[in-house]
């Protein structure tokens, strides 16, 4: 008698002990959000706003030429990089390559607007050939093999303008512009 009850009390425990440890690991897993919601406390006040700290920089020193044409000759630089990049690739897209050249063009005119009038003409050549490439881009629809050729006139067009355009090559022979917000 003694050891049926034991037995059956043995059961009970083991079936209490599976059922805690399943509703235990349940709970776990999914969570009581709406019990914790139910007990966590409400602020009474809401949290005040952090109010920014608004600290004004002085701009007033006009940019130097130089300062402007170095500016101008990095961008140029990288969209040049990133028009050859593009060209390299093996399945580029045709919409970032067209935007790339015209970016690298755009930048390209805007340092000959930098230029003294002398220098300037000197560079209107190579912006004449640029220009070609970009209506060539921008006209047709490129295959890899047609890119292999432009990158390689781009690669050469390329270094003509870093031995040209350098700006420690330029920097006695800028535009001296009065007006510091143009660019």
């Amino acid at each position: 008698m003694r050891l049926k009850r034991l037995e059956w009390f043995q059961g009970i425990l083991a079936s209490v002990l599976f059922w805690s440890l399943v509703t235990s690991s349940l709970v776990t897993l999914c969570g009581c959000e709406a019990l914790q919601k139910k007990f966590v406390r409400k602020r009474k006040t809401p949290l005040a706003r952090p109010t920014p700290i608004i600290h004004f920089q002085d701009y007033t020193r006009a940019i130097t030429p130089l300062d402007r044409y170095r500016k101008h000759y990095v961008m140029f630089d990288y969209w040049n990089a990133e028009l050859l990049e593009t060209l390299g690739d093996r399945d580029f897209s045709l919409k970032r390559l067209r935007k790339d050249s015209a970016e690298a063009l755009q930048e390209l005119r805007v340092l000959q607007g930098l230029l003294q009038e002398d220098l300037a003409a000197e560079v209107d050549p190579l912006i004449e050939e640029r220009a070609s490439l970009d209506r060539q881009i921008h006209e047709r629809l490129l295959m890899p093999s047609d890119a292999g050729a432009i990158r390689q006139r781009l690669e050469v067009q390329s270094r003509q303008i870093h031995r040209v355009l350098s700006w420690r090559e330029v920097e006695d022979r800028l535009k001296i512009i009065t007006d510091a917000t143009s660019d």
